[in-house]
C-alpha cells in the first residue's frame, strides 16, 4: 500500500467535488476557504496525481469541469485532524 500526501486545500476540494459533482474551478473558489492560489495549485497536483479528471464545459468553452476520478474513489481514507493522506494501492 503506497501512502501519498495531498496538497494543501486538496482534502477540502474533494469533499467539495465528492458532495457536489462535477464543478469549475470558479465553483470550487466560492465553495471552500481558501485562497485563489493554494486551490489552483491543489487542483493541479490532484491532476497530477490523477486524483482528479477534468472534462469540457459545452455551455462554457473557456473553462473545464473538475470531477473526481471514479476508480480511485473507493480508495479514500481521510485522516482529519493535521494529517491528510490517502491510501492507495499500486
Amino acid at each position: 500500500m503506497k501512502r501519498r500526501k495531498l496538497p494543501r486545500g486538496g482534502e477540502d476540494i474533494i469533499k467539495v467535488l465528492d458532495i457536489n459533482g462535477p464543478m469549475t474551478q470558479k465553483q470550487i473558489l466560492s465553495s471552500v476557504e481558501q485562497p485563489e492560489r493554494t486551490v489552483r495549485y491543489g487542483i493541479r497536483r490532484l491532476l497530477e496525481k490523477g486524483i482528479l479528471k477534468k472534462m469540457s464545459n459545452l455551455s462554457d468553452m473557456r473553462s473545464v469541469f473538475y470531477y473526481l476520478d471514479p476508480s480511485i474513489r473507493e480508495n479514500f481514507e481521510f485522516l482529519v485532524e493535521e494529517q491528510v493522506e490517502i491510501s492507495q494501492t499500486a
